[in-house]
């Protein structure tokens, strides 16, 4: 089921010159510059020990309450700035699932495991509906830059993608920039049948285990399919803020981790260059958004107008800036677990105004301590989880069939894989989980509730799904 499907938290982000010093990032060869390998984060004991103003960092963090962020980390020359809100919480990453899968691939061209160059039709890529010859041609290159040519629906992608999708066979591969889930799933399942292994354990042993994150876990992902779309399912990742930004750090740095290189430096460079131009300066890498100087308003941004910096960056609020010329990382996320996505501007906001704070030279020999994140009044409890429920197959076969929501609108639940699914009309498909009884949910979008209702006599007559504060009602048809 599609991120969107509660109508309230989609928001991707939308729409640098400060002097830099000494910038680690641009070093040429990897050394034991930035965070340890495997120790915690440290931060500066003040920020006026990193050339900051607190001063201004403050008001960075209350516009950040205002809008209520979950959770902001900014890094500076490899120590934290700052750390609002809870930075060791997970969250869905969304849309930034891709950046790492970028980092992946570029593990896997080094050591020859996929030629970017290979085609559709080399590779044994189709999907439910038949690719034509054409679509067939598209590379593996075209599907990280999203320039593949092939328009199909596909698991995890937000509505605006079924509305603007063009019509099959509009343009040919490579010739035009669409950002397409189907191009990213694709993408993921290639990455895994060459690699031999799948993407997440393939993170958390090539660049999680090496950088030393400490929240994440190859069980925070999970694949979402919907069946009647595509074959390809995405897949999804949650991760903490403070181990998403030692995923920018490390690309800050070029793939140098603590004196080992992490990541090829030459992939770093490619994949984050434009590869499509989406105009006034902006662009699109390798599963990374690029913005080149003036390429931002300079009335909104006058800072990060100025610079060069690629992001990363979801649903909701959720991004990884990465601006090199000042050594600067900085991470933001939106709680969708609750629903309270982050508008674009607003998050765009908030890293100007990090920019912003530089006040002066960094401390010869900056003091650093442990981490003391700084919460955030407007923050929500974490989601819990409920324990899920393994129903037997009779149950699930009951459940099976047609329900009703008003004319010409039905709800389906079927079954896929001897799994339950429910498909909702113009929202898109998800696996049911049960968690009690006739009660299920779904991991797509946490907080929905799907109860199905027995008559007198046990027979299951109806539907209820609760999404926050809307309720649906469905009577089954058959």
């Amino acid at each position: 089921m599609r991120p969107g499907f509660t109508r309230t938290i989609r928001a991707v982000l939308s729409g640098t010159v400060i002097a830099a010093t000494a910038v680690g990032s641009a070093r040429a060869q990897c050394d034991t510059s930035g965070p340890a390998g495997r120790g915690p984060w440290r931060q500066y004991a003040t920020p006026e020990e990193a050339g900051f103003s607190a001063k201004v960092l403050e008001q960075g963090r209350e516009r950040a309450d205002s809008v209520q962020s979950a959770a902001v980390m900014a890094v500076y020359r490899g120590a934290v700035l700052v750390a609002w809100g809870d930075v060791e919480r997970e969250l869905e990453l969304h849309s930034v699932r891709k950046s790492l899968l970028s980092a992946l691939m570029g593990l896997l061209v080094q050591s020859g495991g996929i030629d970017l160059d290979a085609t559709l039709a080399s590779l044994g890529v189709d999907d439910i509906q038949p690719l034509t010859a054409g679509e067939l041609t598209a590379r593996v290159r075209d599907l990280l830059a999203a320039r593949s040519g092939v328009y199909l629906p596909a698991a995890y992608a937000g509505s605006d993608q079924d509305s603007e999708r063009p019509a099959r066979g509009t343009f040919p591969p490579g010739a035009h920039w669409f950002y397409n889930n189907w191009d990213f799933n694709v993408a993921e399942t290639l990455y895994e049948q060459a690699a031999g292994e799948s993407e997440y354990q393939a993170f958390t042993e090539r660049i999680a285990g090496p950088l030393g994150m400490e929240d994440y876990a190859p069980s925070d992902g999970f694949l979402a399919y919907e069946p009647s779309a595509s074959r390809y399912p995405a897949h999804t990742f949650r991760m903490s803020t403070r181990d998403l930004a030692r995923f920018g750090q490390l690309y800050l740095q070029r793939g140098c981790w603590g004196g080992r290189q992490v990541l090829p430096a030459d992939w770093v460079e490619e994949s984050t260059r434009p590869h499509a131009s989406l105009g006034e300066g902006q662009g699109y890498g390798y599963l990374w958004w690029t913005y080149g100087p003036g390429s931002l308003s300079p009335d909104l941004y006058p800072h990060l107008s100025r610079l060069v910096l690629y992001v990363a960056r979801g649903t909701g609020g959720q991004g990884v800036f990465v601006v090199p010329a000042a050594d600067l990382v900085v991470v933001h996320r939106g709680d969708t677990d609750h629903g309270r996505g982050v508008r674009g501007p607003d998050v765009w906001a908030i890293v100007e105004g990090i920019l912003a704070a530089r006040s002066g030279p960094p401390a010869p020999s900056p003091r650093l301590r442990p981490v003391e994140r700084v919460p955030l009044a407007s923050q929500l409890p974490a989601l819990v989880w409920p324990p899920i429920e393994r129903p037997d197959p009779a149950t699930l076969e009951a459940l099976y069939g047609a329900y009703e929501v008003g004319p010409g609108a039905v709800v389906r639940v079927f079954s896929w894989e001897a799994r339950p699914f429910i498909s909702v009309p113009g929202e898109g498909e998800a696996e049911l989980l049960r968690v009690g009884g006739d009660e299920f949910t779904i991991r797509v979008v946490p907080g929905v509730r799907a109860r199905f209702e027995r008559d007198e006599g046990g027979a299951v007559v109806g539907l209820t799904m609760t999404m926050g504060p809307r309720t649906l009602r469905a009577r089954r048809v058959n």
